[in-house]
C-alpha cells in the first residue's frame, strides 16, 4: 500500500493554492488512468470505465473517455481511491480489505462502504493513525519498535480485526460507533448500555463485540485518546494536580491560597462512601500520545519532515517554515534543528459561549488548540491536526489565571522539550522526538491573558508601550488608537502627508518607536512581583475587606 501512497501523490495533489489551475502532474496522471482503465477487461465487458470522481463515486459507466477526464479534472478522485479496484487493478497480497477499498459495485453497499469510511476518519482524527494500518511483518531488516510502539501495534491489530469472515467492521469501529452516538445525539449511558447487550445477544460472534459501554469507552482509551479531569479552585487560584516538576497539591481538600473547598458540602443524609463532587474541574487531553501517533502512521509519518525537505530560496512565504521566526529559531537551537523530525507548535485559544441562555449572562469555555506545523500547508491547519488539548471551564473568562489552567500543557512541553522516545514508522526506527511553542494565535483581548500584558488603556499596544500616541475620546471616554499606525510606513509614503483621509490637517513625519532588546525587556520586568506574591496580596485584600 506504501507503494501507491507515494506513486500515486498526484492524485489528491489537484490544483495549486487559491485553485488557481490544475497541476501538470494531475493532468497527466489523469491521461495515464483514462489511458490504463479503458484497456482493461472489466472495461471491454461492461462498455465503459466507472467514472471515480467526487459525484460519480464510481457508479455510472461512462464510454467517453473525455467525459470522465472533463469530471476528474473538475471534481478530482474520491477519497482513499489508491488502490483502483473499480476500474480492474487488485489488491496487492499483503494488504487485507479496509474500509477504503470497495467489494462491490451495488450502491446499498456503496452507502455501507461510505458510512464506515466516516467512521474510520473520526478515528484517525482522533488518534492521528490510520484504523488501515498493517502491522510491519519483517522486523528482523529494520529496528525493533519501542515498546510502547509495539504494544499500541499489537493492540491496534487485534481491534481491527472482521466480527467475522468478510466483514467490514471490527471490535475498534463498533466501539467508536458507540462513543459517537454519545457524542452527536446525547444518548444517555444506559441506552448505550441497553443496545451493546443488544449487540451480543443478537449476534453468535460475542468475541470481537464490545460487551458494554464502559467497555468501548475503555478500549478507546487505550489507544492514546486520554481524557484527565482535574479539579480545579472555585477562584482560578490553583489546580488540585501533581506532577514530577515539584508540584505535589492533588491531596489538598482546600485552595492554598484562598481557602476555598475542593469538594461540594455533602448533606449527613447521604452516604459517607458516596464519592466526592468537586465544585470546578477541568479537561485535559494529553499532547504527548497524540504526536507519537502521528509518526505511528504512514500518512502522517512521512510528512512530519516536510518543511525539511521542502525548503526554498524563492523569497515567496509559503509556510511558516519560510519566514524569519522559524529561521532564527534554527539559528539559536541548532541541535533542535538537526533533527527534523522535532515539531514545531502554534497554540489557539479563545473564549465561545457552547449554549445560549434565555436569561443572564452567557457561560464562557476557553478550549486551547496545539497545532504542529511540520505538515505541509495543505494539512498542518485542517481538524485532524488541530489537537483539543485544555477545556478550561466557565462560567467567566479566566482572565489573567489563565496561565494556572494551563499547568498541565506547560508541564507537557517541559517533557517534549527533554525529548521522548517515539517510534517512526515511515523510517522504521526510534528517536527522541521533541517539541517547541512557537506562536501563539489569538485575538488581541487573548493576547494579553496568555502575555500578562494589559491591553486596556493608553499603553494597550505592546510595540509602542509609552511611546503611543493614543487618546482619549471626548464624548465616550475611552481610548483610541486611531491613526497610530501611519508612522510605520516608510519615509517616502504617500499616507504620510496625506491630511484629508486620516486626522484632518495632520501629517505624520515621526519614526516608529524603538524596538526593546531582550536585556531591556528583562530590566523592565524583572522587578515586578511574581504571580504568587499577587494572588496573596489580593487575598489578603478581600479578608480584610
Amino acid at each position: 500500500m506504501e507503494y501507491f501512497h507515494y506513486y500515486r501523490s498526484w492524485m489528491y495533489d489537484r490544483t495549486y493554492p487559491g485553485r488557481r489551475g490544475l497541476k501538470p502532474n494531475f493532468e497527466e496522471g489523469v491521461k495515464g488512468f483514462i489511458t490504463w482503465a479503458f484497456a482493461q477487461e472489466c472495461c471491454l465487458s461492461e462498455g465503459g470505465v466507472r467514472c471515480p470522481c467526487l459525484k460519480c463515486e464510481c457508479r455510472p459507466i461512462i464510454s467517453d473517455p473525455e467525459e470522465v477526464e472533463r469530471h476528474l479534472k473538475r471534481r478530482g478522485f474520491i477519497k482513499n481511491y489508491w488502490v483502483w479496484t473499480y476500474n480492474g487493478e487488485q489488491l496487492p497480497s499483503n494488504v487485507q480489505r479496509t474500509t477504503t477499498t470497495h467489494a462491490s459495485s451495488s450502491r446499498s453497499h456503496m452507502e455501507h462502504r461510505e458510512e464506515f469510511s466516516l467512521i474510520s476518519d473520526m478515528v484517525g482524527d482522533a488518534f492521528g493513525v490510520n484504523v488501515t494500518y498493517d502491522e510491519p511483518q519483517d522486523f528482523d531488516q529494520e529496528e525493533l519498535p519501542n515498546e510502547e510502539a509495539q504494544k499500541f501495534y499489537q493492540l491496534l491489530q487485534e481491534m481491527n480485526t472482521p466480527l467475522f469472515e468478510g466483514s467490514s467492521d471490527s471490535k475498534l469501529s463498533m466501539c467508536v460507533r458507540l462513543l459517537a452516538a454519545k457524542s452527536n445525539w446525547n444518548v444517555p449511558d444506559q441506552c448505550l448500555e441497553f443496545f451493546a447487550k443488544m449487540m451480543l445477544d443478537a449476534t453468535p460472534t460475542k468475541d470481537n463485540l464490545p460487551t458494554s459501554f464502559y467497555d468501548a469507552k475503555r478500549l478507546v482509551s487505550k489507544l492514546g485518546s486520554e481524557v484527565r479531569k482535574i479539579d480545579c479552585c472555585t477562584n482560578g487560584c490553583m489546580l488540585f494536580y501533581d506532577n514530577e516538576f515539584g508540584t505535589n497539591d492533588g491531596s489538598l481538600e482546600e485552595c492554598k491560597f484562598c481557602k476555598s473547598p475542593r469538594y461540594k458540602v455533602r448533606s449527613k443524609a447521604i452516604n459517607r462512601k458516596q464519592k466526592h463532587v468537586a465544585v470546578k474541574s477541568m479537561f485535559y487531553l494529553p499532547i504527548i500520545p497524540r504526536l507519537k501517533r502521528m509518526f505511528a502512521s504512514m500518512h502522517s509519518a512521512s510528512q512530519m519532515t516536510w518543511h525539511h525537505t521542502n525548503q526554498t530560496s524563492s523569497g515567496t512565504m509559503r509556510h511558516p517554515s519560510d519566514g524569519a521566526a522559524w529561521k532564527h529559531f534554527d539559528m539559536i537551537h541548532p541541535d533542535f534543528a538537526a533533527e527534523p523530525r522535532n515539531v514545531r507548535l502554534g497554540l489557539c485559544s479563545d473564549g465561545f459561549t457552547p449554549y445560549v441562555q434565555a436569561s443572564g449572562s452567557g457561560y464562557s469555555c476557553w478550549p486551547v488548540i496545539v497545532t504542529p506545523y511540520n505538515l505541509p500547508p495543505e494539512m498542518c491547519m485542517t481538524k485532524p491536526y488541530m489537537f483539543l488539548t485544555c477545556l478550561i471551564p466557565g462560567p467567566k473568562s479566566p482572565k489573567a489565571g489563565i496561565d494556572v489552567y494551563l499547568q498541565p500543557l506547560i508541564d507537557d512541553l517541559k517533557r517534549l522539550w527533554i525529548g521522548e522516545w517515539t517510534y517512526d514508522i515511515s523510517c522504521k526506527q526510534n528517536f527522541t522526538m521533541r517539541a517547541a511553542l512557537m506562536w501563539t494565535i489569538n485575538d488581541f483581548p487573548a493576547y494579553g491573558m496568555l502575555s500578562g500584558w494589559g491591553t486596556h488603556g493608553k499603553m494597550g499596544c505592546p510595540h509602542c508601550m509609552e511611546h503611543s500616541h493614543a487618546f482619549t475620546l471626548e464624548k465616550g471616554g475611552k481610548s483610541s488608537w486611531f491613526d497610530c499606525h501611519r508612522r510605520f510606513l516608510p519615509k517616502d509614503h504617500v499616507f504620510r502627508i496625506n491630511k484629508n483621509d486620516f486626522k484632518k490637517g495632520i501629517r505624520v513625519t515621526d519614526l516608529p518607536p524603538p524596538r526593546f532588546s531582550p536585556g531591556e525587556v528583562w530590566n523592565r520586568v524583572s522587578e515586578l512581583p511574581k504571580f504568587t506574591d499577587y494572588v496573596s496580596l489580593r487575598v489578603g485584600q478581600l479578608h480584610s475587606v
